[in-house]
């Protein structure tokens, strides 16, 4: 019997508007996923689906790494497990190939980057409990979990909110990336910015972070990030989506 995993609605970036469907799906122990041309997804039936691409599911985890830290059995009650996203995805070389990373790659990159986090802790930066650890994988990232985004705060019309202090916040997070860490976010949006039981920023998702100066390879938010969309790791691709925040949270754009 057939079991939905996740249905995921793929937007149209010149349209802005919802194209097709994407299916995961579940039947014994093996993974599919098919592409639905309805707009909701809500609107198909699972047992009809034809055409389906059978998922590798071992290319979702990582190679463990000695400089990982390992979650104990029992993760914190206030923590939630971050695993890749179970979708195929073109890896794109920038050169119209393919690169042999994996999803699996980015979650180790990402808990890598964490390590160095948890060495120089900030307050306006998300909180690293460990990694999941499956024999030689790593298959899971362990992360504090906060209450809402920035997003989901200025869509509801929170009226506690103190953009001010939230700038300032995000402000602060990213001066010590740059300047203490050398590092880059890479994806500087609502989205990424959590806010604690107090109303502070805390900056979030760095599965694109990478060294001031390194090329990237996918990185960025379709219209939170400067057009064209950067190559090199650089802070003002960080300090554009800063700004952009602002105006977002002015209510200057959506």
């Amino acid at each position: 019997m057939r079991e939905l995993v996740k249905s995921y609605e793929a937007w149209n970036p010149t349209s802005e508007k919802i194209d097709h469907v994407m299916i995961v799906w579940k039947e014994n122990d093996n993974y599919y996923q098919s592409k639905h041309p309805e707009t909701r997804a809500t609107s198909f039936d699972l047992d009809s689906l034809s055409a389906s691409i059978p998922i590798p599911m071992h290319i979702f985890k990582g190679h463990w790494h000695p400089s990982l830290t390992e979650l104990p059995p029992v993760a914190p009650t206030d923590s939630f497990l971050k695993r890749p996203l179970i979708l195929l995805e073109d890896y794109d070389d920038g050169q119209g190939g393919h690169d042999s990373r994996t999803p699996g790659d980015d979650l180790l990159n990402e808990a890598k980057v964490y390590e160095i986090l948890k060495q120089h802790a900030h307050p306006n930066i998300s909180i690293y409990y460990g990694c999941v650890r499956d024999g030689d994988c790593i298959t899971a990232i362990c992360l504090k979990k906060y209450g809402r985004t920035l997003m989901d705060a200025v869509w509801k019309k929170d009226p506690t909110l103190n953009p001010a202090a939230i700038l300032d916040g995000i402000s602060k997070g990213l001066a010590f990336l740059h300047e203490t860490l050398g590092l880059v976010h890479n994806d500087i949006n609502p989205a990424n910015i959590m806010l604690d039981d107090a109303g502070d920023a805390v900056i979030i998702d760095f599965d694109s972070c990478k060294p001031i100066g390194e090329e990237l390879g996918k990185a960025g938010t379709f219209t939170w990030t400067v057009e064209p969309m950067p190559t090199i790791s650089l802070p003002e691709n960080d300090l554009y989506g800063l700004a952009q925040i602002g105006e977002f949270m002015k209510g200057n754009r959506s």
